[in-house]
């Protein structure tokens, strides 16, 4: 299965990850990498399918802005895999 992005309204994401999680504050979004697609949470997909996709570019715009504090530019992905 490919990596995936998760993500959660208003709920802790537990057990699923290992990874540090996202977050607005309220929201959180992870990457999983799972056997089976998990239960009780939206799956955003890939990197690429987030990234075609306007509705789940926008949720991962929320929860990782595409720029920091000092608005300088954050790298795209929030995540990587040694």
């Amino acid at each position: 299965m490919d990596i995936i992005i998760i993500y959660q309204n208003n709920e802790q994401i537990d057990g699923l990850t290992v990874t540090p999680c996202q977050t607005d504050g309220i929201d959180k979004m992870c990457l999983c990498r799972c056997e089976a697609e998990p239960e009780d949470v939206t799956i955003l997909g890939t990197y690429d399918a987030v990234f075609a996709d306007t509705e789940k570019k926008a949720i991962y715009d929320r929860i990782y802005p595409p720029l920091d504090d000092e608005g300088n530019p954050k790298p795209e992905k929030f995540g990587v895999f040694a």
